[in-house]
């Protein structure tokens, strides 16, 4: 990398365009990220999940999930958790603090609803929660849904059990590997514009 795209700020603006793209482009590697947090027990659990929205005026990224998980009373019990980027093309990964909330039955949820795709929504009409036992592997949907998507109507039912959370950023830390000098700086994002520290890898 040259000193213009080692400028914190050029830094700053290309993670916030690739998050931006990574929302709507299901082959960006943000598309999908690891979302860390800890479970009842206090431990560190983490899963994958889709990058649904990134809001770079309220400072918050957004996934979808079910209400009926475990993970809804594990945030609500410790709203401290990550997301983990990597790019093996660009060669960065993002590790990002946020604090997070559920988004149930409100503005947010709704609005989220209404951009959901019917295949989308069919994963909120399983009968029983997710993480349930189960005496066959079975995703828990009706049976005259397997292989097709619900109508819109009986999409609706779905949404009974679906939620958003939304994570308010803390700070963002990009790491650059290099065979030429791995690179490393954490962005504090308290107001408009992020304060910076370069730190070794």
């Amino acid at each position: 990398m040259d000193q213009e795209s080692l400028n914190p700020q050029n830094i700053f603006k290309r993670i916030c365009s690739d998050l931006k793209t990574a929302v709507e482009d299901r082959l960006h590697e943000y598309h999908l990220g690891v979302f860390t947090n800890q479970n009842l027990e206090n431990i560190p659990t983490s899963r994958t999940v889709v990058l649904r929205d990134f809001n770079i005026n309220h400072k918050t990224l957004s996934f979808h999930s079910d209400s009926r998980s475990t993970k809804i009373r594990e945030i609500k019990k410790n709203n401290e958790c990550f997301f983990l980027f990597y790019s093996s093309r660009l060669k960065q990964q993002l590790r990002i603090k946020v604090v997070s909330s559920v988004q149930y039955n409100n503005i947010i949820s709704a609005n989220a609803w209404g951009k959901t795709s019917l295949m989308s929504r069919k994963c909120y009409l399983a009968t029983m929660p997710p993480g349930s036992d189960c005496n066959i592997p079975t995703d828990g949907i009706p049976k005259h849904l397997q292989g097709k998507e619900p109508d819109f109507n009986e999409s609706e039912n779905g949404y009974v059990n679906f939620c958003v959370i939304t994570n308010q950023i803390i700070n963002v830390e990009w790491l650059y590997l290099s065979s030429d000098g791995h690179k490393r700086i954490i962005f504090n994002w308290k107001d408009k514009e992020p304060e910076f520290k370069w730190k070794i890898p």
